[in-house]
């Protein structure tokens, strides 16, 4: 815990500076945070995953790219950069606190029970619901959470001591979970995704992205509940023990609660402090984290609570943040790569690479999904592409599509990204939960979704963009 401390405090020191700069702004603010961030990436370097390193190298040599390129006010445009990437960074690491009150919630514990406990036909569809739902609090998380359950509840016992339906039972839950997290980016008002595009793409306003998104998102998730409700073994229904569901929906109502408090409480911030709603959503993550938290401890008193609620994230900031140093290096670099790219990009080149007749307007959905889809099946980030190409776009003079169709297009991009990239951690993970390669999931087993919900979603993102011309 002490070897992790210097470095979990230059990130609190890091967030401290964001949060003050949205409430108070100030230029010493933003300095703080820029110096922090630089400081928190030194000290992790050693530790850090290879990528991450790339990104930092890929960022360093931009940084000397604009220096002797002659762009505009290199300095003016460097700090814009490394403000941008603190914004990520502290975006990313204010999930801490909901992500800690979580972890030891009762509400989380019955909720999840809730989704498993049910039988063939609504568990699919709740755990959908709840990969979705607890993806917007926990992150990636959700899957260890929904993750271990599963494979403690998919007994032999509960199968009816029949292999083959426990294999089809693991196989319809894991794919339920995936699908369900896989739409955060495109549907959640929490996530880094939406962050971004608000930030890359000044012209997009929550209002009309939000929306348009959870419809997506819906989808999306309807198109996978079709396929599995088709290709569910009715010849195998008969041999199936009787389950009895488990029902609290008072469980679901409260988390769904928690995660409508945060938004709201953005909303009242965004009107109170003029600022737009995803710097808005990093003041009220961390308060209610932390009051959900401190509900936790509130049965000796008030003061008590407060000083256990204290404790408890000092010592658990001491070692989580500093296990964040991969994502926050990639998600930083990505913020400051994508600021600087787009300030170096002479606005008519890019005006004129758009208008090419080689990139028809028809093809751009397909080809705003496949811009994130396919890097990410060699291991690129999501984040990476979405924030370099929406950085790009925004510094041109015009675009053919409407802005909301061409940023749907990233974020179902990166939707897809999670369905089919072996090389995602959430892939990874979900492979070494229930003992299966990474490829077998999101490939072989969950492949032919995604092949349809990519010519669902270029299909309705074409219709979508004729509708808002």
């Amino acid at each position: 815990m002490n070897g992790g401390r210097p470095a979990a405090l230059l990130l609190l020191g890091m967030i401290a500076c964001v949060l003050a700069d949205v409430i108070a702004p100030a230029e010493m603010l933003r300095m703080g945070a820029r110096i922090l961030l630089v400081a928190f990436l030194a000290a992790e370097w050693r530790r850090m995953a290879v990528n991450a390193k790339v990104m930092i190298g890929l960022a360093l040599g931009l940084t000397m790219g604009a220096a002797v390129t002659g762009t505009a006010e290199p300095g003016r445009v460097i700090a814009s950069s490394l403000d941008t990437g603190a914004f990520f960074a502290t975006f990313f690491a204010n999930q801490f606190f909901l992500r800690e009150a979580a972890r030891t919630s009762p509400l989380v514990s019955r909720c999840s029970t809730f989704f498993v406990n049910q039988t063939p036909g609504r568990r699919y569809a709740l755990l959908t619901l709840g990969g979705y739902l607890f993806g917007i609090i926990l992150n990636i998380g959700v899957l260890s959470l929904l993750g271990i359950m599963i494979k403690s509840r998919n007994s032999l016992e509960a199968a009816g001591g029949n292999e083959q339906i426990r294999d089809i039972r693991e196989r319809r839950m894991i794919l339920a979970l995936l699908r369900g997290f896989s739409i955060t980016p495109l549907a959640s008002p929490l996530s880094i995704s939406l962050a971004v595009l608000l930030t890359a793409l000044p012209s997009l306003h929550w209002s009309s992205m939000l929306p348009l998104g959870m419809a997506t998102g819906a989808m999306v998730l309807g198109l996978g509940w079709v396929q599995d409700r088709i290709q569910a073994p009715a010849h195998l229904r008969h041999l199936l023990p009787p389950t009895e569901s488990t029902r609290d929906v008072a469980a679901l109502m409260g988390v769904a609660g928690l995660v409508l408090l945060v938004f709201v409480m953005a909303l009242a911030f965004e009107f109170l402090l003029g600022v737009p709603l995803s710097r808005a959503m990093l003041v009220s993550t961390p308060l209610v984290g932390l009051g959900w938290l401190a509900r936790q401890y509130m049965e000796g008193g008030i003061a008590k609570g407060c000083a256990e609620t204290g404790r408890r994230v000092v010592t658990q900031a001491a070692i989580t943040f500093p296990a964040y140093r991969t994502e926050i290096a990639i998600l930083s670099s990505a913020g400051f790569i994508g600021t600087l790219f787009s300030a170096m990009i002479p606005p008519e080149t890019l005006g004129t690479l758009i208008a090419s007749p080689l990139l028809p307007p028809a093809a751009l959905p397909a080809l705003a999904i496949l811009a994130v889809m396919g890097p990410a099946l060699i291991g690129i980030n999501p984040i990476v592409s979405v924030t370099i190409i929406a950085s790009a776009l925004s510094a041109a003079p015009s675009l053919p599509l409407s802005t909301e169709s061409l940023a749907l297009g990233l974020i179902g991009g990166w939707c897809l990204a999670i369905n089919s990239s072996a090389m995602t951690a959430s892939a990874m993970l979900l492979g070494e939960l229930v003992g299966k390669p990474s490829k077998t999931i999101v490939l072989g087993w969950n492949g032919l979704f995604t092949l349809a919900a990519f010519a669902a979603l270029t299909l309705w993102l074409t219709v979508l963009s004729r509708l808002t011309q």
